[in-house]
């Protein structure tokens, strides 16, 4: 359980960002003043207000928690196939609420002229929008910035300043991240995505579920016909056909 809410814990903090926080300040803002679907008309702009700003609120709280809950189940899925389900899954549970909370604000005298469907479609379509716009506008590395003093996936596990990885390993739905100090962390995570978050620490993948720092590596030897690396702390970790390729490059395996 302890393992699950850490997973839970990062996954929030890769979602929710004072970018999220003040592009829904603004789109509440900017929705309640245009006052869509016959809210400028029947509403002032304080009702508007309140009653867009919960609405962007309460869909970027269900949007949080399906991905949450499809971040475990599609674990090993490419990344667009988690993000096409939440979208799904958005607009398929927040069009129904937002038709149902209307008539119930309005004694069943809908505030807005949306159907079920046509609020499941516009949730839709809004949720792909903002979600190909937080990808156009992912930060990147400017070209000549300082290196990183430490791996990134090393601040997502609060880990100890001056320690560094040594192995990572796919757990089902969460990874395993060992560093030098010789702790041992257990995160909802994909490997690729955490392969992304390593800026410093030289190291390869031996196999599509084990990543090994570099210097870590103490040889490359066979077991059972097969190639398998250890590490100076005592461990084996298993070499598979499609990665001997990088071994070969680094000089730890003969072609």
């Amino acid at each position: 359980m302890e393992e699950r809410a850490k997973g839970a814990v990062a996954t929030v903090k890769s979602v929710v960002t004072g970018s999220l926080l003040f592009g829904w300040a603004i789109t509440t803002f900017v929705v309640a003043l245009s006052g869509p679907f016959g809210t400028f008309e029947t509403q002032t702009f304080a009702w508007r207000l309140v009653y867009w700003g919960c609405l962007i609120a309460v869909a970027i709280l269900i949007a949080l928690a399906w991905r949450l809950f499809w971040r475990q189940i599609l674990a090993a899925r490419p990344e667009w196939v988690e993000d096409v389900a939440v979208i799904l899954s958005l607009g398929l549970t927040f069009g129904p609420l937002v038709v149902e909370f209307n008539s119930w604000l309005t004694g069943g005298l809908s505030v807005t002229s949306l159907s079920w469907h046509m609020t499941v479609g516009i949730t839709i379509c809004v949720g792909a929008g903002i979600l190909v716009l937080r990808r156009w506008m992912a930060p990147t590395a400017p070209a000549g910035s300082a290196a990183p003093s430490r791996d990134r996936l090393l601040d997502r596990i609060d880990a100890p300043d001056g320690v560094r990885l040594t192995r990572i390993s796919s757990d089902n739905h969460h990874i395993r991240i060992c560093t030098d100090d010789g702790a041992e962390y257990r995160i909802l995570m994909r490997l690729r995505d955490a392969l992304g978050e390593i800026d410093v620490e030289p190291g390869l993948c031996t196999h599509r579920s084990h990543w090994v720092a570099l210097r870590w590596i103490i040889l490359v030897d066979e077991t059972g016909g097969k190639p398998v690396v250890r590490t100076t702390c005592g461990s084996s970790v298993p070499v598979g056909p499609k990665y001997r390729g990088e071994l070969v490059n680094a000089g730890l395996l003969a072609a």
